[in-house]
């Protein structure tokens, strides 16, 4: 793991401390390296340590862990990390715009970007389909 110099004055990024509960830190990730993408907020459980915070918010980015850079990060790494931390733990975040990116949004647009002959427009319907 190699260490993430963010710009530090910059307001996008911010660093919160959590102290593990009895049900662990209290928020989900969704993401990773195996699916081209970063690693995102998923969800904050209600009274736990990172919605009390009142700092990390869905759709935020993990940008670091105990001061290693989540980039190239798998999903189970990103998890095995924060469970090494112990009772405690440091993340950088950034902060998100509410909306946290979909697997299939994402491999429809690297497809499209790969496909596409140079000034040739792409695109996508982007969307899912659900098994019922």
């Amino acid at each position: 793991m190699h260490r993430l110099r963010y710009g530090r004055q910059d307001p996008r990024f911010y660093s919160v401390d959590l102290e593990r509960g009895p049900t662990g830190f209290g928020f989900s990730l969704r993401g990773g390296s195996e699916y081209n993408m970063g690693l995102y907020v998923l969800g904050l459980m209600e009274g736990g340590p990172a919605s009390r915070s009142q700092k990390i918010q869905v759709s935020d980015q993990l940008v670091e862990i105990n001061g290693d850079s989540t980039s190239g990060m798998t999903h189970s790494q990103a998890v095995e990390q924060i469970r090494k931390g112990g009772h405690r733990i440091h993340l950088v975040l950034k902060k998100g715009n509410g909306y946290v990116p979909d697997y299939v949004e994402l491999s429809s647009l690297s497809l499209c970007m790969t496909n596409s002959k140079q000034g040739e427009p792409c695109f996508y319907v982007i969307g899912r389909t659900e098994n019922t």
